[in-house]
């Protein structure tokens, strides 16, 4: 990881961001999405209510997860597939998946961005190419973010996600750079400055309380 004042910028020419808590708080997001959506099964399928919580919900989440199935780092499968084996196992209405998922999607993208973020963002488009780089799902352009970023890598799409290096290492292909040239931002350790150790390119480890900071890098 590096240190803000350390880093060269002028040597950097792709700036790629993380989402969650980098750019937006996402306390309790993931909460009113399990919410809502555990209200719309239940409601549209009661014998839902009668064999599960919202934390066994999340149980078989933690189950798939532990699988350790490829297809179920894209956050969007994952979710879909738990929703799927709580239906089959009340013997519950399959079509009701999609549905469903478009509730938890919907909270998904309800998300507050503050006005630094913007300013940040417009600020540092003026001399970087800026990429998402995300093990979630939400939607920039819904959340009004999209024109700020050439392109959203999303885990189990573009690649493994975090701490894997190849959402990473597709960045630095797709736009032909070398590792000097571009810097991934992320607020997680585990998952974003491990993962741009892995593809030797410049970090920062930046929660949402400090995004203010990168207001002070020079575009000359």
């Amino acid at each position: 990881m590096d240190d803000f004042e350390t880093i060269d910028w002028s040597s950097v020419k792709v700036i790629s961001f993380d989402l969650d808590d980098t750019l937006w708080d996402n306390s309790g997001v993931i909460e009113k999405c399990l919410t809502e959506l555990y209200q719309f099964l239940s409601e549209h399928e009661p014998k839902i209510k009668k064999h599960f919580t919202i934390d066994s919900m999340e149980r078989i989440s933690e189950q798939l997860i532990q699988l350790q199935k490829p297809e179920y780092e894209n956050m969007t499968v994952l979710r879909k597939a738990v929703i799927r084996q709580m239906l089959t196992e009340v013997d519950g209405d399959l079509s009701l998946i999609n549905p469903a998922f478009a509730v938890f999607y919907h909270w998904r993208n309800q998300i507050q961005v503050p006005k630094v973020s913007h300013q940040v963002l417009s600020h540092l488009q003026k001399k970087f190419i800026l990429v998402a780089i995300s093990n979630g799902n939400s939607n920039l352009a819904k959340i009004n973010l999209a024109h700020y970023f050439n392109k959203h890598y999303i885990a189990g799409i573009h690649g493994r996600a975090k701490p894997s290096p190849e959402m990473l290492q597709k960045v630095l292909e797709s736009f032909a750079i070398s590792n000097e040239e571009m810097i991934h931002i992320g607020d997680n350790y585990e998952t974003d400055i491990i993962s741009a150790k892995q593809t030797r390119c410049l970090s920062l480890q930046l929660h949402i309380e400090n995004i203010q900071e990168l207001l002070k890098v020079s575009l000359h």
